[in-house]
C-alpha cells in the first residue's frame, strides 16, 4: 500500500479551539495538546481555530504554536485559510471540540455540526446547553434527589428595580446567611465568581458577575474537599477515581486553575473508600440523568468527609499535560468490552493518546448515525 493510499484511510479530525468565550486561552492550550495527541497512524489532524468573531480558520503549524489567541488573531488574514461552516464536510470527517465555555460547550457549535452532519466529540445540543447553565442543571439535579447548594437566582432586568440590594441581603439572611458565592450562570473556569463574606461586599460581587451574564446565582457557601470526577463511556459509563484539588483561598479561581504552582491535585480524593465509591456512583447518575455522552466531568464537594454536594456537571474539560483528567485516566483500566467504542486489553490503562482516541471512537458511535440532536 502506498503512503497516499494509507493517508486516504485516515479519519480527518478537525480540532476546534480558540473561540469567543472568556476561556479562549485555555482552549488554545487544550487544542494544541489534543493535536499533539492524535495518533498519526489513524488520524489526519486538522487545526481549526474559531476567531473572536466566530469565524473558522484552518491554521498552518506556525499559528498553532502561537502563545496567545491575540497572537493568532493578528496573523489570521495573512497566514490562515478561512473556512465556511458549509465547507467543513469537504475538509473533515470528525470534529474534536476543544472549545471551552460559551459557544463551545453550550450547544452552539454542536448545533452547527449537526446542521452540516459532522459527528463530533462529547455531548449533543440539549445536554451541552443544560450542563452549561448552572441554574437549569441545578433544578434537574435537585428534583432528582442530588444534593446541591441552596441558591437565589437574580436577573439583571430585576436588579435595582423589583430586587434591591437590601431585599437580596434580607433574603440571604433568611435563607442561608453569609458567606455566599456569587457566580454567572453560564461561564466556566470561575470567571466572574466571587466569595462574599459580608453584606457590604455583595453589590460589588453582583456587578462583577453581571459583566459576564444577564443572570446569576447567589449560593450558600459550602466548605469541604473540592473534587472533579471524569466519566467516560456511552451506555455503560465509567467513573474514574475523583481528584481533590488543594488551593489557597475561598474559591478555586482562574489563577489557581491555570497558573503553575497555584494548586495541588490528589488522585484519588483523600477520603474513605466508601466515599470515593459514592462520589463515582453519583457522578455516573448525574452523567446519565443529563444525557452526557462520550465523556464528561462532574464537580462537587465532600463536606466533613460525609456529605457529597454536586456543584457542576461539564460536557467538556481542559486537556493539557498537567491536567488531572490524565491523572485519572492513567489509573483507570480500559474496559475489555463496553458499548460505545471503548476497547481495551485486560489490565491496560488509559494514557493521554488512548484517551483521546477513545473520545473520538465514542463520538463516532454517538453522533455518526443518530436521529435527532440530543
Amino acid at each position: 500500500m502506498t503512503e497516499i493510499q494509507n493517508q486516504k484511510k485516515k479519519l480527518k479530525v478537525g480540532v476546534f479551539f480558540g473561540g469567543k468565550s472568556a476561556e479562549k486561552e485555555v482552549s488554545l492550550a487544550t487544542g494544541r495538546y489534543v493535536l499533539n495527541l492524535l495518533d498519526s497512524s489513524k488520524y489526519e489532524a486538522i487545526p481549526l481555530y474559531m476567531s473572536y468573531s466566530g469565524l473558522i480558520w484552518k491554521l498552518p503549524p506556525k499559528l498553532v504554536l502561537q502563545n496567545t489567541t491575540k497572537d493568532v488573531e493578528e496573523k489570521l488574514e495573512a497566514a490562515a485559510q478561512h473556512i465556511r461552516f458549509e465547507e467543513l464536510p469537504e475538509i473533515i470527517d470528525f470534529a474534536f471540540i476543544a472549545l471551552l465555555g460559551k459557544f463551545g460547550e453550550d450547544g452552539a457549535v454542536q448545533g452547527v455540526l449537526e446542521l452540516v452532519k459532522i459527528p463530533y466529540s462529547g455531548s449533543g445540543i440539549l445536554s451541552s446547553a443544560v450542563c452549561m447553565h448552572k441554574g437549569v442543571h441545578k433544578r434537574f439535579l435537585r428534583a432528582n434527589g442530588i444534593t446541591v447548594a441552596e441558591d437565589i437566582p437574580l436577573y439583571r432586568a430585576d436588579y435595582g428595580r423589583t430586587r434591591t440590594n437590601e431585599s437580596i441581603i434580607e433574603e440571604i439572611n433568611n435563607r442561608f446567611g453569609f458567606p455566599v458565592i456569587v457566580k454567572p450562570v453560564a461561564e466556566g473556569s470561575s470567571i466572574g465568581v466571587s466569595s462574599v463574606r459580608s453584606s457590604d461586599k455583595l453589590a460589588a460581587a453582583l456587578e462583577e458577575a453581571f459583566k459576564w451574564d444577564d443572570e446569576l446565582l447567589i449560593e450558600e457557601f459550602i466548605t469541604g474537599q473540592e473534587f472533579m470526577c471524569v466519566i467516560v463511556g456511552g451506555e455503560e459509563p465509567v467513573a474514574m477515581l475523583p481528584s481533590e484539588v488543594e488551593f489557597a483561598g475561598d474559591i478555586f479561581t482562574y489563577e489557581n486553575k491555570y497558573m503553575p504552582g497555584q494548586a495541588v491535585y490528589h488522585t484519588p480524593i483523600r477520603a474513605p473508600q466508601d466515599k470515593i465509591k459514592e462520589i463515582q456512583d453519583i457522578a455516573v447518575k448525574v452523567y446519565r440523568m443529563l444525557n452526557i455522552q462520550g465523556y464528561g466531568r462532574v464537580d462537587g464537594f465532600l463536606k466533613n468527609k460525609e456529605t457529597v454536594y454536586i456543584s457542576e456537571p461539564h460536557t467538556g474539560t481542559i486537556m493539557v499535560p498537567s491536567s488531572y483528567v490524565f491523572q485519572q485516566a492513567s489509573l483507570q483500566d480500559i474496559p475489555i468490552k463496553a458499548k460505545g467504542g471503548i476497547k481495551g486489553k485486560g489490565g491496560a490503562k488509559f494514557n493521554p493518546r488512548t484517551f483521546i482516541s477513545t473520545i473520538i471512537d465514542l463520538g463516532m458511535a454517538v453522533h455518526a448515525d443518530k436521529v435527532g440532536v440530543y
